[in-house]
Formats: C-alpha cells, structure tokens, sequence
C-alpha cells in the first residue's frame, strides 16, 4: 500500500492549495471553505466557494508561469536557508 501526502487544515485559498501541492500534496482538503459557502446560500453558496477556490488556483498559477498542475513543484517554496 502506497500513502500519498494530502494538505489539510487552513487551506481556504487558491494560493494555500498551491502551496500544499508544491510541497509535495496530491491533494488538498478544502472542507472549512464550502462549508461557508453552504451556511450562507445553499448549494449556490458551495458552487461560488468552489469557482472562486479554482479562479484563485488558476491565476497563482499564471503569476507562478505554471500551466499545468503536473507543473507545480517544491521549486516553488522559497527558503531563507
């Protein structure tokens, strides 16, 4: 059995899913996000939570040159050691 690494907790941005991803996740929980979405408006609400998480997603992409997920890397985390 393989475990993959998966980023959980405070992820509620674009840019957090970024971050999991380049730090090795192969996915990232969103869960507090939609839960928001859903007190607010509904089904509605989850889907704008969820359309907004991706826009966000897509464009810290763009400004970090990535194009495709597969892309995205440690590379991207920048030490000051």
């Amino acid at each position: 059995m393989t475990l993959s690494p998966l980023g959980a907790g405070g992820v509620t941005s674009g840019v957090d899913v970024l971050r999991a991803l380049a730090l090795g996740a192969q996915a990232a929980f969103v869960g507090r996000a939609p839960l928001y979405g859903l007190v607010r408006d509904g089904q509605a609400g989850v889907s704008a939570v969820l359309r907004a998480l991706t826009s966000e997603l897509r464009v810290a992409m763009q400004l970090s040159g990535r194009v495709r997920v597969a892309d995205i890397g440690p590379d991207l985390i920048w030490s000051a050691r």
